[in-house]
């Protein structure tokens, strides 16, 4: 199963991360949300496309960019 972490910008508080997960638990093909809210981040497990994963923060009121996944891309480090 295909894994995909998005840093998210303006989450606050609890209510904010319910909103996100919600969100994202909302895309066809996602099987599991969790959002930790202390740094900012979301793991989505699944076949949700990053594009829509993306826009449906944005649709919930947030910022949120793909996180390059490491073990694919070791050039980053």
């Amino acid at each position: 199963m295909s894994s995909t972490t998005l840093s998210i910008e303006g989450m606050r508080c609890t209510g904010c991360a319910e909103k996100v997960e919600t969100a994202l638990r909302g895309i066809p093909g996602v099987a599991t949300v969790v959002v930790d809210l202390d740094h900012g981040t979301a793991v989505i497990e699944g076949g949700g496309e990053s594009g829509n994963l993306v826009s449906a923060v944005r649709s919930a009121g947030f910022r949120a960019t793909v996180v390059p996944d490491v073990q694919q891309n070791p050039s980053i480090i």
